[in-house]
């Protein structure tokens, strides 16, 4: 069991409270406002160590870097921004249905949805 430390707990709280998905450098430049000793090796080690025990889940965006959020138990949908390059977690509302119906033969065990457009920041 890993042992629980003050950078691990704000780095956490950084990814708990940023409703949204977050890159490392993001995570890390916002938990270093919090707690400015820390790395980025730290950083990445604590997001490693959250990943493996299920308190965080990455968030695949293609082209982009990977980013993190906390893993509440709930399906999301995701917003990409492409004036900024923020990922947005939206509420899913496909009640575990496809968006297309799969060939015959195959076998769907999950699916992704990801929006594309411009956020209120960048409209």
């Amino acid at each position: 069991m890993k042992r629980k430390t003050r950078q691990g707990e704000v780095i956490l709280e950084v990814i708990r409270s940023a409703g949204r998905p977050l890159t490392p450098m993001e995570i890390h430049r916002r938990a270093s406002r919090r707690s400015p000793r820390i790395g980025i090796a730290t950083t990445y080690r604590h997001l490693k160590d959250l990943g493996q025990s299920q308190q965080v889940v990455g968030v695949d965006y293609p082209g982009q870097p990977h980013r993190y959020e906390w893993a509440d138990g709930k399906d999301k949908v995701h917003f990409a921004c492409r004036a900024c390059d923020k990922l947005f977690a939206l509420e899913d509302t496909t009640e575990n249905t496809p968006p297309a119906k799969a060939p015959k033969g195959f076998e769907v065990q999950g699916f992704e949805v990801m929006l594309y457009g411009t956020c209120p920041e960048c409209e």
